[in-house]
């Protein structure tokens, strides 16, 4: 099913775009009334999804115009006005339902889904066709009460399917209902996608032709749907979802808080232009309508009452002060972040944190956040204490404040190192040189601190680093040489990857969304695509465009490489290579893609 997102916060779009891929809907963005209304003469959709204030054009009058002009698909208003006499005009002008900003994720997606479950006239949710069920909430399709396992395009053809059972559907009026609007794929990809279901469902036990080819016209299924039958699913905890949107949208979130930050100094060095008040109020409501979504409730009202300042283009010299200390509780509001969550998400409660520290008043405000924040602490005040801890229980991580590296402290450090070598450890130190530092990450240390550090700063950074090193890595290895896959599969081996190699470069696509990987590692040279293609294939995907990409092939000349890296690698490996070589560069390539996310 196909959507329209029309907002101008072209980064929470995005979030909400991804989220809504990630449920097999096929979604477009147009972040003007203009462009909005160019792709609702252009394509079918399902829904449209608007905001009231666009740059161009009230989204209130767009939707008026939808609906003069006799367009019947849903749409959903998506605002920060939350005035009662908002709310009806919106109505009245034709919206479906009225949502406002910040919106929580799950709850929108849940709207949007009743909204689509509107033009099914059975009253359960679930789409029944003889013993092939469908749920759309979970995205899972049974057959005899057997998950089947479909890629995301196959599971949206076949919901196409099972909607209008009916209905004979082209392969362009397929394309048109699955695929966005940028760079749709040819016939042959219909034909392609349509030829995996039906294999799949032919091995499930259904019949050969149960996707009907109408020659000439289209696909079909060959059968009416039956009555459908109620959902008892439950929904997931979605807590580490939107953490990990957070970590996606919060560099947009401290630019849109840096604008505010430039006009709270203005105010103070009295050099304030009338152009400085725009921005900063565009900015401010786009803060209030979107933090409450990834986790910052408070936050989105503090900037609700930073963008009510702002609405005349202009603060009073009384009004500066409160103006100030609102942008400053901001800055508070948003350094608390939800890594607590995150980390229950990743690691469940068995968070255990070795502190060692000999300020008893500093450690005991570390045991308080890091309680806090979900987090088992256990205090030591000397490294005999930390090492009859450690024996009794290694802990998750340890956070080590150090006032001069000295032989003791580092040589504690390699004896944690040696027990257990991707053990997360924060140092805190002082005055450190360089010297200092590099023998500190030598002998095991994850992370040093500049003190003085704020205990919350300091256990976030904690809480950060053990979600960043949780869980095995998932790599990826396509070679057409089968040799060559099982000496890296068992060079690899002992690193803890979670491994998947695949000698057939064409079926990548499907490996891909069924394994998503953290890494892919592909060969140059292969039958039918080499990876060049399909390296630069990736990179036109929104999916998988940061994904990270090694090069491991025997060409060592200057062209390939530049070819390679032309395309979207991040690196370059010659063959022959030695495991523990490769396997640090794969480390390497990870460590460096999460400090990318986080930051």
């Amino acid at each position: 099913m196909r959507i329209l997102l029309v907002d101008d916060d072209e980064q929470l779009m995005e979030v909400l775009a991804d989220k809504l891929i990630e449920q097999h809907y096929a979604v477009d963005i147009a972040n003007t009334g203009d462009m909005g209304w160019e792709f609702v003469l252009l394509f079918n959709y399902d829904l449209v999804v608007l905001d009231w204030m666009l740059p161009d054009i009230e989204g209130v009058e767009l939707c008026q115009k939808i609906r003069a002009e006799g367009y019947e698909m849903p749409v959903m208003l998506l605002t920060a006005r939350d005035r009662n006499s908002d709310k009806v005009m919106g109505l009245d002008a034709g919206a479906d339902d009225y949502v406002v900003k910040p919106f929580n994720f799950d709850e929108l997606t849940a709207r949007i889904r009743a909204l689509l479950r509107r033009e099914i006239h059975a009253a359960s949710p679930i789409l029944q066709w003889q013993e092939l069920a469908l749920d759309p909430k979970t995205h899972e399709v049974k057959y005899q009460k057997q998950l089947l396992r479909l890629t995301p395009k196959e599971y949206v053809l076949i919901e196409l399917f099972m909607r209008h059972p009916q209905q004979v559907f082209s392969p362009s009026a397929i394309i048109d209902s699955l695929w966005a609007g940028e760079d749709p794929p040819g016939e042959e990809a219909v034909r392609t996608h349509i030829k995996g279901l039906r294999q799949k469902l032919k091995k499930a036990g259904m019949a050969k032709d149960t996707i009907q080819t109408v020659y000439g016209v289209g696909y079909r299924l060959k059968a009416e749907t039956k009555t459908k039958t109620p959902s008892t699913d439950q929904t997931p905890d979605k807590s580490q979802q939107i953490a990990d949107a957070w970590l996606q949208f919060k560099d947009v979130a401290f630019q849109r808080l840096a604008i505010l930050d430039n006009l709270a100094s203005a105010f103070t060095e009295n050099t304030v232009i009338p152009e400085s008040y725009p921005e900063a109020k565009s900015a401010a409501h786009k803060l209030a309508g979107s933090l409450g979504g990834f986790g910052f409730p408070n936050g989105s009202k503090i900037a609700k009452k930073i963008e009510k300042l702002l609405e005349n283009d202009l603060v009073e010299q009384a009004e500066i002060q409160q103006f100030t200390t609102l942008v400053t509780s901001l800055h508070d509001e948003l350094q608390n972040q939800p890594f607590a969550a995150k980390v229950r998400a990743a690691l469940g409660n068995n968070v255990s944190l070795l502190i060692i520290d000999r300020d008893r008043t500093y450690t005991q405000q570390l045991v308080t956040e890091a309680s806090q924040k979900g987090m088992k602490p256990q205090a030591t005040f000397s490294l005999d204490e930390a090492r009859e801890s450690i024996l009794q229980k290694l802990p998750t991580a340890v956070l080590h404040a150090i006032t001069f590296p000295d032989g003791a402290d580092l040589d504690f450090l390699e004896e944690l190192h040696q027990q257990k070598r991707q053990l997360p450890i924060v140092i805190i130190t002082e005055d450190a040189q360089l010297s200092d530092r590099l023998e500190i990450i030598r002998k095991g240390g994850s992370l040093i601190l500049q003190a003085p550090v704020k205990p919350s700063m300091a256990i976030d950074s904690v809480a950060e680093l053990i979600q960043n090193s949780s869980g095995a890595a998932k790599v990826l290895i396509v070679d057409d040489d089968p040799q060559v896959l099982l000496s890296l599969e068992i060079s690899l081996q002992p690193w803890g990857f979670d491994l998947k190699t695949l000698s057939e470069p064409q079926q990548l696509w499907d490996i891909l969304e069924e394994f998503k990987p953290d890494l892919l590692v592909l060969d140059v040279e292969m039958p039918q695509i080499n990876g060049l293609e399909l390296c630069q294939l990736l990179r036109s995907d929104r999916r998988w465009q940061r994904l990270p990409i090694l090069f491991l092939t025997v060409h060592q000349d200057e062209k390939t490489q530049h070819q390679a890296f032309a395309a979207g690698a991040d690196d370059y490996i010659c063959k022959p290579i030695i495991g523990s070589e490769l396997a640090n560069r794969i480390l390497n390539r990870l460590q460096r893609n999460r400090i990318l996310k986080s930051s």
